[in-house]
């Protein structure tokens, strides 16, 4: 379904009306899990090892970094929502390998992009260089192929693989995307759809696998996977423009400034007046572009209401995650589900 479908048909509800959904804190759908996640961490730090010093540090430096470990936490959710008595060693060994996967692409965008910090703390190339982030990411990268390989399940290996080649296929497309200013819609949503909504779907998949889903189980919590991962990107986008500084750890504008077209700018672009689509284009790809000219593109794209527009999509992807969870009997996990769904759009960081 093309972009500009969502916008002239939302389906079900709005994004008026989710955004009148209390927000509901990542901590609430995540506790449940938390054992797993645990699990996770530990099998994490065990794997890594320590045989070359540098090497060490750097996985070290990514560990201590943290982050939201939401790719672990779908499959260990996934599989709860199955079984749940799901053995808790083979939800940490995948959890684990896909999070090592999720951290290898993180090293290599940042040594892309040259991105000096992520959730406000400095990244491994700007630490280490780049030569020792890549080679580091390589590192982690492998270390994951091998965590897959020794749970033995080729079923699981072929998912994160099939998965990590969209995720690169979709990072080479937003490459090539970067400065062009007319990105097609439909060529936007398959970048997101290859760089983040695919990997969720695998995660959601490879946790019902380990915990012995049917095809059909597997096949729904996929469905919620991409749908989920689809809107989570388009957040991030809208949080782009819309989120604080100071809660997102990332600077108002950045997409604008690198020249990275996403739904709020091309909507702008397609409904603005001759004089604000001159300076749109001349504010894309400026990174030189100072705060007061980012607010004032910002005013250009909440006058055509871009914002709204753009969190209606994303509330449309949500709907379609709600229908996948019908297949689910009423458990724990499957609430963890929904709560994820209300917290999606609304997050703030």
């Amino acid at each position: 379904m093309s972009t500009t479908s969502f916008l002239v048909n939302p389906k079900q509800a709005t994004a008026t009306e989710i955004a009148s959904v209390a927000v509901v804190p990542m901590t609430a759908f995540l506790e449940f899990v938390s054992p797993d996640l645990e699990a996770v961490e530990e099998r994490m730090d065990s794997d890594l090892g320590d045989d070359l010093r540098t090497v060490y540090d750097v996985t070290r430096h990514l560990l201590l970094a943290g982050g939201k470990r939401l790719r672990p936490a779908m499959v260990a959710l996934a599989a709860r929502a199955v079984c749940s008595e799901t053995p808790r060693e083979r939800i940490a060994m995948v959890g684990a390998g896909v999070e090592f996967v999720h951290m290898a692409t993180l090293v290599h965008d940042d040594v892309v992009d040259n991105t000096a910090t992520r959730r406000g703390k400095p990244t491994a190339n700007s630490v280490f260089g780049n030569g020792v982030a890549v080679l580091s990411g390589d590192y982690i990268l492998a270390r994951a192929m091998r965590l897959l390989t020794l749970d033995g399940d080729i079923r699981i290996i072929r998912c994160v693989s099939e998965i990590t080649i969209e995720m690169s296929e979709g990072q080479v497309m937003e490459i090539r995307a970067t400065g062009d200013p007319n990105l097609p819609f439909d060529d936007y949503l398959e970048i997101l759809r290859k760089k983040t909504a695919a990997f969720v779907e695998g995660c959601c998949r490879v946790g019902a696998m380990v915990a012995g889903g049917s095809e059909e189980v597997q096949d729904s919590l996929a469905r919620y996977g991409y749908a989920i991962g689809m809107a989570f990107q388009l957040a991030d986008d809208l949080l782009d423009y819309t989120g604080d500084p100071a809660i997102t750890g990332k600077p108002r504008g950045s997409d604008l400034k690198d020249g990275r077209a996403t739904l709020p700018f091309l909507l702008g672009l397609e409904d603005g007046t001759p004089a604000e689509k001159a300076q749109l284009l001349k504010a894309f790809g400026n990174p030189d572009l100072s705060d007061d000219a980012v607010l004032h593109i910002c005013d250009v794209l909440d006058r055509y209401d871009c914002f709204e527009r753009t969190r209606t999509v994303a509330c449309s992807f949500l709907n379609e995650s709600d229908t996948a969870l019908h297949i689910l009997p009423p458990t724990p996990a499957k609430t963890c589900f929904e709560q994820l769904t209300d917290f999606v759009v609304q997050r703030d960081r």
